[in-house]
């Protein structure tokens, strides 16, 4: 099995220690004096998360933390933009690029990069998917990437820059089984001589989604073309 095979299985697993955890305990009795390992574990857990989030919010939170996709960068793209302080990015390897986008079920790009928010406080990911060069325009490159996604219900696309350069983006909702609200998704194209780049924004929920924004906002207003 794959490797983001495993990692989806994974998911699952933290999903369901997520919902175990946020389950309301008994009532009656003293709750500190009875509170068994697990759930001391959990509150800990929780307490951890609440200051990630605390950091995540401050001031200095959507400093520019590194740069992605210049030759010699943690993920080389056909653009570079900023990464918000905290955030974690890692290239991936052709092989996990097209794995990953055969299993989110995405045939016209491959992914090229993930950072990671969990280091500052969030649970998701900015992914960066990429194709070889095209003729296609940023609408066209956005229309084909989320026709390819399932379970979209809703689309909303707008002509837009990404720093200097022409850019598409389009803001849009999955239905999932697992979830009772649509969850909301965006994503920006551009287009160099070098290919298309599709920057995504998912989130575990709406909530995350929402507070992950800035992030997204820095990379989108500070994309450069890669020479």
């Amino acid at each position: 099995m794959g490797k983001y095979k495993w990692g989806a299985v994974s998911a699952v697993l933290t999903i369901g220690v997520l919902a175990g955890c946020s389950a309301t305990p008994e009532k009656g009795g003293d709750t500190a004096k009875n509170a068994s390992p697990s759930a001391s574990a959990a509150a800990s857990a929780n307490a951890a998360k609440k200051d990630d989030k605390a950091a995540a919010g401050s001031p200095d939170a959507w400093k520019k933390g590194t740069r992605v996709g210049a030759a010699g960068s943690l993920c080389e793209l056909p653009v570079s933009f900023d990464v918000a302080k905290m955030w974690q990015p890692k290239g991936l390897k052709p092989e996990d690029g097209k794995l990953l986008g055969e299993f989110m079920g995405h045939k016209s790009a491959r992914g090229a990069c993930e950072i990671d928010a969990k280091p500052a406080g969030n649970i998701g990911f900015i992914r960066v998917w990429t194709t070889d060069p095209t003729k296609r325009s940023p609408r066209e490159v956005l229309e084909e990437f989320t026709g390819e996604q399932p379970r979209v219900v809703k689309k909303e696309f707008s002509d837009t820059k990404a720093g200097e350069l022409p850019a598409a983006e389009v803001s849009y909702t999955t239905k999932s089984p697992l979830k009772d609200e649509p969850q909301q998704e965006r994503a920006f194209a551009v287009v160099t001589p070098k290919g298309a780049t599709v920057v995504h924004l998912g989130g575990f929920d709406n909530t995350e989604h929402k507070e992950m924004l800035p992030a997204y906002e820095m990379a989108k207003k500070s994309v450069a073309p890669v020479s």
